[in-house]
């Protein structure tokens, strides 16, 4: 037996040292892309940050994140160089939470790998890794993967086992929220994996302590209402409709950006597809695939679970980006710039991961090496195309002596007749799926001649 089985023994190693080798080169590959956009000069609060403060009332929540840089800058100085090495580990940490975390949700290597490539590889959130002072939301997405991949070992062990990966996943979960007030929402994934894995009450004990932690930090360390943000205006249609025509949109808006970002660099695609008329085109197109495919497809639990997940993670940008004041202005590669995508990308890389891998399975070897080399051609032109410049970080205009840039906010005005196009087009795709299942029974009833 030992010696028949000895070939295959070795034909997975081979396949575990090619697999292996892949994941390296798309490592080399993404930390190539990033460092070619790397530069050394800062703004105010990049060196604030590299002396271990926090540059503006808004980043004093930030207690992580200023105490990696005192860290540093105990060992280091003021060294933007060993700021951006650690920008760059956690970020590579990340695409392997997001690959680990991938095999868990999908099961499949290929998918899997993309979502590795997709993540980190991506234009829409490189100016994350090349500005120093976007630590805080790097590591927040490191604590919010841990959190989720300790909460998937949990829901598979029992007893202490169980309780000890429970309470590193809420750990990390209650320490992200010292880095990014982005993880807030997390607590909805932990559902959702509950509902996954069969184990609501374990999940669920982990949704109620986390909601408790997060309500209890929002109220005593965020305080944003101290500068200005009221949050009364959540309590409005006008917010419905925002909120409404981007959760979904925004989700698809990116996915049809992304291919885009290695040809068109800066925010134009994404200004175009989150105007109102687009973001409700796309609403209505989600809505309709949706009202289709609900409960058709072999996996629609883990596509709702995605869906559901990318929403958490891009609801608290949303509701920022509504909240802005009036007298707030700023310039709009700011408001779309990656960092407020970085998070949302982790969902954003696994759902298109998926999505990508069922494509390719079904294209013949000669079709896939094409789709191999157009691929490397885009990461090639992207190389090519940016600059540091194009992914520097920048301030809010404040002083009166300058330019102010045109107020760019697309929540401004709301229409409701809007909400009239997703209902509609959801609406169509039951009626037509109802006509399609009507067909197909009435073709299965006649009779054979």
């Amino acid at each position: 037996m030992a010696l028949a089985s000895a070939p295959e023994s070795s034909r997975l190693r081979g396949l575990a040292r090619s697999h292996a080798l892949h994941l390296l080169l798309i490592f080399v590959l993404g930390l190539a892309f990033v460092a070619g956009c790397l530069t050394v000069q800062l703004n105010d609060d990049d060196i604030a940050w590299l002396r271990g403060q926090a540059p503006t009332v808004f980043d004093q929540y930030r207690h992580l994140p200023r105490l990696v840089f005192g860290l540093l800058h105990a060992l280091f100085g003021p060294s933007p160089a060993a700021a951006l090495a650690m920008i760059l580990s956690t970020h590579a940490l990340n695409a392997w939470l997001v690959y680990r975390l991938a095999l868990r949700l999908v099961a499949d290597h290929l998918a899997a790998s993309l979502a590795l490539a997709i993540f980190l590889i991506n234009p829409l959130t490189l100016g994350t890794l090349t500005w120093i002072s976007c630590l805080s939301y790097v590591l927040g997405a490191a604590l919010a993967l841990m959190a989720l991949l300790a909460l998937w070992r949990g829901l598979e062990a029992a007893g202490r086992v169980r309780l000890s990966w429970l309470a590193v996943a809420l750990g990390c979960y209650v320490g992200g929220l010292f880095c990014s007030h982005e993880l807030f929402f997390l607590p909805a994934i932990f559902a959702l994996f509950g509902w996954l894995q069969a184990s609501p009450r374990p999940a669920g004990a982990l949704v109620a302590l986390g909601l408790a932690a997060a309500l209890a930090v929002n109220a005593q360390v965020y305080s944003f209402s101290r500068y200005g943000v009221d949050a009364s205006r959540l309590w409005s249609l006008n917010f419905v409709l925002a909120y409404v025509s981007s959760a979904l949109a925004s989700g698809l808006a990116l996915a049809l950006a992304y291919p885009v970002s290695f040809f068109v660099k800066g925010h134009e695609p994404l200004q175009i597809l989150f105007s109102e008329p687009l973001r409700w085109l796309l609403t209505a197109l989600m809505a309709a695939a949706a009202a289709w495919s609900w409960g058709k497809i072999r996996r629609w639990r883990l596509a709702l679970s995605l869906t559901i997940g990318f929403v958490a993670l891009i609801s608290p940008y949303l509701l920022r980006l509504y909240l802005v004041p009036d007298g707030v202005n700023f310039h709009i590669s700011y408001i779309l710039s990656g960092r407020v995508f970085y998070l949302a990308s982790t969902f954003l890389a696994l759902a298109l991961g998926w999505a990508v891998a069922q494509v390719v399975r079904r294209l013949p070897p000669r079709a896939r090496a094409v789709a191999l080399l157009l691929s490397l051609l885009a990461y090639g032109h992207a190389l090519w195309v940016y600059e540091p410049q194009d992914v520097a970080g920048l301030a809010v205009v404040r002083g009166l002596d300058l330019a102010m840039p045109p107020r760019w906010n697309p929540f401004t005005r709301q229409h409701p007749a809007w909400l009239l196009l997703p209902l509609a087009a959801a609406a169509l795709a039951l009626a037509l799926r109802r006509s399609a299942t009507r067909r197909k029974e009435a073709s299965r009833a006649e009779p054979l001649c």
